[in-house]
């Protein structure tokens, strides 16, 4: 009987008596901060495309005097200008400068188009024919692109640039294929 009872009890004594071991400590869950956006401020920024253009954008940019005149003669809302230049020597796609939107740290999004949607906004349905072909020829303008192998410039339009903003998305090929703009300097 004692050389039952001796291995008996030291399977239970290795096993801890059959009482369920306690679960290893738990490790400490990772302490994540939210780090606030980086703020940006109005000036100049880049961005390149996948396809290897390269841009530079003035935000906000000089008034376009083509447009200017367009506006008044429409009796359109003032405007902002935002100003692209674009280097698409290396580029394999044309691009066509869709719009740019800013994001504020509210969250806002504000959107600039080019100038042809802007100038198609204020034309006067009813001007004389040598009138409203000034419009026609300044929309032709700007609602261009830029070839590969070629550089160019856009002039986009839109509300007041703000004061502050945490993000620049730049959609040089329409409504796909975004790309972030980052800070000239």
């Amino acid at each position: 009987m004692k050389r039952l009872l001796l291995p008996a009890v030291l399977v239970l004594a290795v096993t801890g008596c059959g009482a369920e071991s306690a679960a290893p400590a738990a490790e400490p869950a990772p302490v994540t901060t939210s780090e606030a956006p980086k703020v940006l401020v109005p000036g100049e920024y880049v961005f390149e495309t996948a396809e290897g253009a390269k841009g530079t954008i003035q935000l906000p940019g000089k008034p376009d005097a083509g447009v200017e005149a367009l506006r008044v003669l429409g009796k359109g809302p003032k405007t902002t200008y935002v100003t692209v230049k674009v280097d698409n020597r290396q580029g394999t796609e044309a691009l066509n400068m869709y719009g740019i939107s800013v994001f504020t740290p509210a969250g806002e999004e504000v959107k600039y188009e080019g100038a042809s949607t802007y100038i198609n906004s204020i034309t006067p349905d009813d001007a004389p024919a040598e009138i409203y072909n000034q419009f026609v020829e300044g929309y032709n303008k700007h609602n261009a692109s830029v070839n590969p192998k070629a550089v160019g410039e856009f002039v986009l339009t839109g509300p007041s640039v703000p004061t502050e903003f945490t993000g620049v998305t730049v959609y040089p090929n329409g409504a796909y294929d975004p790309v972030e703009a980052t800070p000239a300097n």
